[in-house]
Order: C-alpha cells, then sequence, then structure tokens
C-alpha cells in the first residue's frame, strides 16, 4: 500500500488501483474512465466537508481497484446525527454534480457527450450508493435513522443482512449476464466485493463502539455537560443499554418495571455492574423501594 500525508489525513493508493487505466481501456471504458474520477472525487469531497462540519476526525482516504473509500472514526461511536450527516455528504455532492453538469453542459462548457458520460456515471454512483445496504451510504443512513428506536445492534444487523442481499444479487447478475447474455460485467463482482469487505468492517467497528462508550463514561466530567436520557426496562442486560448510549454525550437510563417508572440510573452505576457480572441485567443497578418525583426531583 503506498502511503502519502496531506496534514491529518493519510491519503493510500493500493497497487492495484494502477491497473485502473488500462484495464478501463481493454473494457472499452476511455470516454468513461475520466468521468468516473471526477464523479468519485465529487463524492468524497462531500463526505469530507459533511465531516468536518460535523467534527468528525478523518484518518484515511484509500484509493483503490473499484472505487475510493473514506475512513473516518468509528463512525458507530459517533451520534446518530453525525453519521447521518457524514454518510448524507457523498449522496448530497454527487446531487450537486448531476446539476453542475446539466448547466455546464447547457453553457457549452462541456461538450455534450462528456457531459452525457458523466452524467451516466454519476447517476449510477448516487443510486448505487443510497442501497438501504451497509457499508454504502444508504445502508448507513438507514441505520442512523434506525439506531435510537431499535437500537445500534439492531440497526447494525439490519444493514449487514441488506448489504449481503444486495452482494447476492450483485453475484446473482453476473451470473445471468455471463451465461443468458453473454457479457462479463467486472464491475458487478467487484462492487459485491467491496460490500462483502464493507460488511465485515463494519460489524467489527460496532463491536469496538463499545468499549469507546464504556471509556467514554469514565471519563470526569469537569463542567456541565449535555445528558442523554435512555428509556429501558428493569429486564434489560446492562450491556446491551450501554451499547445504546453514544459516546459524545453523558447517559442517564430511565428504568421502567412494566409501566412503572423505577429509578434513574447512571452511566457509571450500569458499567459497574457490567464489568462485574456481564450477564446482568439493569434492575440490578437499582434498590426495590419505589421511585417517586417530586416537581421533577427525583427523591
Amino acid at each position: 500500500m503506498i502511503e502519502l500525508r496531506a496534514g491529518h489525513l493519510r491519503l493510500r493508493l493500493h497497487p492495484l488501483a494502477l491497473l485502473m487505466p488500462p484495464l478501463a481501456l481493454a473494457l472499452g471504458l476511455r470516454d468513461e474512465t475520466p468521468a468516473l474520477l471526477i464523479s468519485l472525487i465529487a463524492h468524497e469531497v462531500g463526505h469530507l466537508a459533511a465531516a468536518r462540519a460535523a467534527r468528525v476526525r478523518m484518518d484515511a482516504l484509500t484509493v483503490m481497484p473499484f472505487g475510493c473509500a473514506l475512513k473516518l472514526d468509528n463512525l458507530y461511536a459517533l451520534s446518530p446525527g453525525q453519521v447521518l450527516a457524514v454518510s448524507a455528504g457523498g449522496p448530497l455532492f454527487s446531487l450537486l454534480l448531476l446539476f453542475a453538469d446539466g448547466a455546464l453542459a447547457h453553457w457549452g462548457v462541456l461538450s455534450p457527450a462528456f457531459a452525457l458520460n458523466l452524467l451516466r456515471v454519476t447517476l449510477a454512483l448516487l443510486l448505487f450508493n443510497l442501497l438501504p445496504a451497509l457499508p454504502l451510504d444508504g445502508g448507513r443512513m438507514l441505520y442512523a435513522l434506525t439506531a435510537r428506536r431499535l437500537g445500534r445492534d439492531r440497526a447494525a444487523r439490519l444493514g449487514a443482512v441488506m448489504g449481503y442481499v444486495v452482494a447476492a444479487g450483485l453475484m446473482a447478475a453476473t451470473v445471468w449476464l455471463t451465461l443468458r447474455a453473454r457479457r462479463f460485467n467486472l464491475a458487478l463482482p467487484l462492487c459485491a466485493a467491496f460490500i462483502l469487505k464493507g460488511v465485515a468492517e463494519d460489524r467489527a467497528a460496532l463491536s469496538e463502539a463499545l468499549p469507546a462508550s464504556l471509556l467514554n463514561a469514565l471519563k470526569t466530567r469537569e463542567a456541565p455537560v449535555p445528558v442523554r436520557l435512555y428509556a429501558v426496562r428493569a429486564d434489560c442486560p446492562a450491556i446491551r443499554a450501554l451499547r445504546s448510549a453514544a459516546p459524545d454525550a453523558a447517559a442517564m437510563y430511565a428504568v421502567y418495571r412494566g409501566e412503572a417508572l423505577a429509578a434513574l440510573v447512571d452511566e457509571r452505576a450500569l458499567l459497574r455492574l457490567a464489568i462485574e457480572r456481564p450477564g446482568a441485567v439493569v434492575s440490578e443497578a437499582i434498590n426495590n423501594r419505589p421511585f417517586t418525583f417530586s416537581y421533577g426531583i427525583p427523591v
């Protein structure tokens, strides 16, 4: 892997990426290759801009034989809002590129042939990335929109299943085109391989997000910080409750027994419980006394 540095961002070039130009020529894609590069650059610039706006640290930009990938801090250790913002940045810039392409073609800056190639490539990249499957942008947006309702684990598993479905569909399309249409499309299996590799990486990132949440709970709060309140059932596993929290804020848990509020528990109490007894449930962190409110203040 060839690696360069631009400030804090690492630029990594996969050796096989050098095969992209001759491969494109061999496949008869000489005119589409410049359009593809422009489209990929615009897409990744969108992610970079969104990450900077959401204050997410960028680690590396990797150029691979079948595209580019921007590596950020663990995406699943961020809040769902940050995940949504960063994921939507690429498709948004692709959409802006489509409008710019049409305008430049209308003003005669771009030739009709090149503008058409750029339109087709950018539209294909946009639609592909919006598929609701991990690790595509659409899958990460689906995760961000469902994480609060389903929990981070279930939302990520849903995206991973969709990723496997899309990869299987791409491989099936490759076989069908090869056997029935007598035409082999190399892009389809490459995209399937990209998705399968990305699903594995996203699952690993999700497993690493829990330690990030636990370490966040141990931070000393030297100044007022935002607190997020989570409603959990008394029989919810402590580890699962901790996993639902975002590392960018302190967490409190409203524990319910049936329809009644039983207690408020902070993240440190759950963390101590999870360390002492990994299989413990949330109710073990509270006592059995009834919990009441007086003017919104627990007594």
